[in-house]
């Protein structure tokens, strides 16, 4: 399974990425930061990649804010995901 997190300087800038994101039908929830992640307010919205393109539509029509995007991929019978720094261009 694949996830695509952003991390953000605030909670207000999380919980206000997440209601965008949710207004949209797209299933996305915020978590607490990986500890391999050490930014911004401690909170990252979090959803499946599948969704991807829609939630940058959203994160531009609404000029939300955010400090870095990152992907998870947890492979078949390992808890822990590889975090990788995910390519904005």
């Amino acid at each position: 399974m694949e996830y695509v997190i952003y991390t953000f300087k605030s909670s207000n800038f999380a919980y206000l990425a997440l209601s965008s994101v949710e207004s949209e039908n797209i299933r996305a929830r915020l978590v607490p930061l990986l500890p391999e992640i050490d930014a911004g307010c401690g909170l990252c919205l979090r959803y499946e990649k599948k969704f991807d393109e829609k939630v940058r539509e959203i994160f531009s029509k609404n000029k939300l804010d955010f400090d870095e995007k990152y992907m998870l991929i947890y492979k078949k019978n390992e808890r822990k995901p590889e975090v990788m720094p995910y390519d904005l261009s």
